[in-house]
């Protein structure tokens, strides 16, 4: 029996003397979590099938992944040198463990594009920029406050995202909000609507507003409709009109969410014009845009501010549209140039201690403007050329992310003329989602992009917090309820994640439509619509 356990230790010894060095080297050395994603992806035949679906751009943005906070190179680069590396066995082992999944990733896009008859464009020389993250400028903070869009709107939700803006649930602490559901369990009530739309529903007091649209853009309609059951009130339905050319089916022509004060409410539908009707769907006044043109259709929403309604939205065929309205009479008050771009961003408005900010992130520019007037404050190069998420505000920092797969900057406001070499205070160079926008939570910025890579990153520095891949495909933006965040998917599954700094799956629940729209969150009530289904979500008390 002894001879016997001296062999065994024998044994367990030469196994230990022989391990491998990449063994030695996972353990010692383990993948950064973009990298293991990567890695991850390289194995997947999900992840294959996904690119194959990706069009031009989108795959031009996947690839530049390669260049990972982990690559071989920077591992080298840490370790002191590619010289050190090969002179230790696990050191070589790790390094070489990257540069096969660099290459096998390169590989498999490599053959998507092949498939396209296309070259690869790291093949003609294209370079990706590394990815982490980039310490800017040391300008003093300033507290920052978000405006609301009118007196009691904290109660409501009466803009795109909440009364804020930011995607945070209106309730309290007591607050029970649902964690499980599906099409027949939890549901208060579900509504048929008379056409398709993305447009995301706002409510005041029993009402709950939401736009449609029939087949080619065809009867564009404003509905009202009863939070009881879910039953349309009434229906404003816009006259016929010019139909704007080359919406996508994606997007489509009810994309804009409505605003209200609780006195009117207001939409845009793109060619149809801006619209104001009252809170018994009379129309009071209407604001004509009948020469939009932009490629892919309309999508920002508007915005309340005192007396004024602003409608920010760039186009890229027509001229950008950027003008004030009088709220009341529908009366224009400033009307700014913009430049031609593709952006589909809704403008948000910061308070600070000597004056108001209305920024706007869109062709390759983050600009602020004074909101009664409309003059430019600052502006700060950076964003991508086309914008689609919110600005997210912070205590002391603004947030702008821009894709595909772009930068996320961190902004101080306050300034005066061009800005971007005093007033970033960070730069997150890749990962920024293309629709959904980000989420701001104990000083934590999260997002899931929109091919399902979820992200955290420390709001006050731009340090990576964590990285994980969830295998689906995002429009809606999160939105925050207690310290879990409801991510709602393409393929109508709703990802509840926990917003910390460790990543952790708490829920998932399915809804038999994909769900594209941002959902509205109020009062332990959640408000999730599909294209042509509004369900009302709740838990029973």
């Amino acid at each position: 029996m002894f001879v016997a356990h001296g062999f065994r230790c024998a044994a367990i010894a030469v196994m230990l003397i022989t391990l491998p060095c990449t063994l030695i080297a996972e353990d010692k050395f383990p993948l950064g979590d973009d990298l293991r994603l990567l890695e991850s992806d390289t194995q997947s035949q999900e992840y294959a099938a996904l690119l194959a679906q990706m069009n031009g751009p989108d795959l031009d943005a996947e690839w530049r992944r390669v260049e990972t906070r982990d690559s071989a190179a920077t591992f080298a680069k840490q370790q002191g040198g590619l010289e050190k590396v090969k002179a230790d066995p696990a050191l070589q082992a790790a390094y070489e463990r990257r540069a096969k999944i660099r290459e096998d990733y390169l590989n498999l896009i490599r053959g998507v594009y092949a498939q396209r008859k296309q070259t690869a464009p790291f093949d003609k020389g294209q370079v990706a920029m590394a990815a982490g993250t980039v310490r800017g400028s040391e300008v003093p903070a300033l507290d920052l406050a978000i405006v609301l869009p009118s007196p009691g709107a904290e109660k409501q939700w009466p803009r795109f995202r909440g009364p804020t803006g930011q995607g945070i649930a209106v309730g309290d602490a007591s607050t029970q909000w649902p964690t499980t559901w599906s099409d027949t369990e939890n549901i208060a009530w579900k509504a048929t609507l008379p056409g398709d739309g993305n447009s995301s529903p706002v409510i005041w007091n029993d009402r709950i507003f939401l736009t449609t649209a029939g087949a080619a853009g065809s009867q564009r309609s404003l509905h009202a409709l009863d939070t009881k059951n879910g039953a349309i009130v009434w229906t404003y339905e816009l006259p016929e009109h010019a139909i704007e050319p080359d919406v996508r089916d994606k997007n489509g022509f009810a994309s804009a969410t409505p605003v209200t004060d609780g006195e009117r409410v207001i939409t845009y539908f793109g060619s149809g014009g801006l619209i104001c009707c009252d809170m018994q769907g009379k129309l009071l006044w209407k604001y004509d845009t009948s020469n939009f043109n932009s490629l892919w259709g309309s999508g920002a929403s508007p915005l309340l501010y005192e007396n004024l309604v602003i409608l920010v939205h760039d186009q890229n065929r027509g001229a950008s549209l950027a003008v004030a309205l009088d709220k009341v009479t529908g009366e224009r008050v400033w009307s700014i140039e913009r430049p031609k771009a593709m952006g589909w961003s809704t403008p948000t408005i910061v308070r600070m201690k000597e004056r108001d900010e209305l920024l706007y992130a869109g062709g390759e520019m983050l600009t602020a403007y004074e909101p009664r007037t409309g003059k430019q404050l600052w502006s700060l190069a950076g964003p991508t050329k086309e914008v689609v998420p919110t600005i997210v505000i912070g205590e002391r920092l603004i947030y702008s992310a821009s894709g595909r797969q772009g930068p996320t900057l961190a902004v101080r406001p306050g300034g005066s003329g061009d800005v971007s070499e005093t007033h970033l205070a960070w730069t997150a160079v890749r990962g920024g989602p293309h629709v959904p926008s980000p989420v701001l939570f104990d000083n934590k910025l999260f997002v899931v992009n929109d091919f399902g890579i979820a992200t955290c990153v420390d709001a006050l520095t731009g340090e990576f917090v964590w990285q994980e891949r969830i295998r689906d495909k995002f429009s809606a933006s999160g939105v925050l309820l207690g310290d879990t965040i409801y991510f709602p998917s393409e393929t109508g599954v709703t990802y509840l994640i926990r917003a910390s700094g460790k990543y952790e799956l708490v829920g998932k629940n399915s809804l038999p439509d994909p769900i594209l729209a941002s959902p509205a969150a109020i009062n332990g009530r959640i408000y999730m619509r599909s294209g042509r289904v509004l369900y009302a979500i709740e838990q029973p008390q």
